[in-house]
């Protein structure tokens, strides 16, 4: 039997509704394969699990995707951020080390991950920053330098604004003409330094920090006409890919700054989460507004051009991967978790059954010329005994035989 990925289910009992936040939130976080992060109101829960191996799989109408094996145990713990407002993103440095939880106003909490435990906790208010005192709420994201973890940028939607911590000191601010919906740090070989990529409306910008605040937008794209909603940056920080309102993932190479594939019309929803596979950087994980995660190739390149994956009961508010491993970890709107080990393997079922439906038609296509070739004269009438004889189609003859 073909190996195919394994699926885990189970629910958070300490929530009892999960808050709905911005459609562009990002509300779950793994940290290793037993240990994960949601957050919901202005709370942050661990959650800690037993994945079992799963003997027997049931498998879905979807060929070749079990159905999600449901874990009963789980063990939560609740952690009180004392922000005052419903939190919108949660993030980790590169290593897991330090995590953050950034609400609708722009106040973030931001603690260490020690054996199992989130430690040594702080706060840091909005009003810390350049805020003149009023915040509209809405989105905000906060993303750790991936050079150094004492560093982290965030910004808000109605701000417009770029802020730079050195622990929980302001250290730099950068305006922005248009609103922030993602922003991520990421390393860039060229420029030997960590760069930061932010989506702003329909476009996608590069920032370098080291500038001036006039001259540290160095790259920019307008890859929509709408809204993007997403960043997902590959390991090697080799690719940047975008999406949101307009169904595409746009993927920009960091070394020539150059487009070098777009998925189109991969989700029937808004595009609000994009993770690449580590084995292979051309293919990345896909999940919307809707209940639903795809694996796809971006550069077209294995000539799929639909593609099948995992369903859940709602829809997601949060899918995160693990890092230099192909695992994710999702959390959904009601309050259900699931985990994705080997999730390579939802691209691998999509591709062979692609390509079995492919020889299937190439069966169709041999017929349908044997026919054509039997007939002596194309477009004239014909006698019974120039006529062809019915032989029957393959398929049909194997139907037959196992009837008998």
């Amino acid at each position: 039997m073909e190996e195919t990925c394994d699926i885990y289910t189970a629910k958070v009992k300490s929530l009892g509704k999960t808050s709905p936040a911005s459609l562009n939130s990002n509300r779950s976080l793994v940290l290793t394969k037993n240990e994960s992060i949601v957050a919901s109101e202005n709370k942050i829960i661990k959650v800690k699990v037993d994945l079992p191996k799963i003997e027997k799989k049931i498998f879905s109408k979807i060929k070749g995707i079990p159905s999600p094996f449901k874990i009963d145990t789980v063990e939560e713990k609740l952690y009180e951020t004392k922000l005052k407002h419903e939190i919108q993103s949660i993030s980790s440095t590169e290593d897991n080390k330090r995590v953050s939880a950034i609400d609708s106003s722009g106040s973030c909490w931001i603690a260490d991950y020690h054996q199992s435990d989130l430690v040594n906790s702080f706060t840091i208010d909005s009003s810390k920053g350049e805020s003149d005192g009023f915040t509209e709420l809405g989105w905000a994201g906060l993303s750790f330098n991936t050079s150094d973890q004492s560093i982290f940028a965030r910004t808000q939607f109605y701000q417009k604004r770029i802020e730079i911590f050195k622990g929980d000191q302001l250290a730099q601010s950068i305006q922005l003409i248009q609103n922030p919906t993602q922003i991520q740090y990421f390393n860039h070989e060229k420029s030997n330094s960590a760069l930061l990529a932010v989506t702003e409306f329909n476009q996608l910008k590069i920032y370098d920090p080291r500038q001036s605040t006039n001259n540290s937008c160095i790259q920019k794209f307008t890859p929509s006409t709408n809204w993007l909603y997403s960043i997902g940056i590959s390991t090697n920080f080799e690719y940047i890919a975008v999406g949101g309102a307009n169904r595409t993932v746009s993927v920009f190479d960091t070394k020539k700054w150059s487009n070098c594939g777009n998925w189109k019309n991969c989700l029937k929803y808004e595009i609000t989460s994009i993770q690449f596979s580590n084995k292979n950087p051309s293919i990345c994980y896909v999940g919307g507004l809707d209940s639903e995660v795809l694996a796809g190739e971006w550069n077209g390149s294995s000539g799929v051009d639909h593609f099948t994956g995992l369903r859940v009961d709602s829809r997601w508010l949060g899918l995160s991967k693990l890092k230099n491993e192909e695992f994710i970890f999702g959390f959904t709107g009601s309050s259900s978790i699931y985990y994705i080990n080997n999730c390579e393997k939802l691209f691998q079922s999509t591709y062979k059954t692609t390509n079995s439906r492919k020889s299937h038609t190439n069966i169709n296509e041999i017929f349908n010329d044997q026919n054509t070739e039997d007939s002596s004269i194309t477009g004239k009438a014909r006698t019974l005994q120039d006529s062809p004889k019915g032989v029957k189609h393959p398929s049909k003859k194997l139907k037959k035989e196992d009837n008998i």
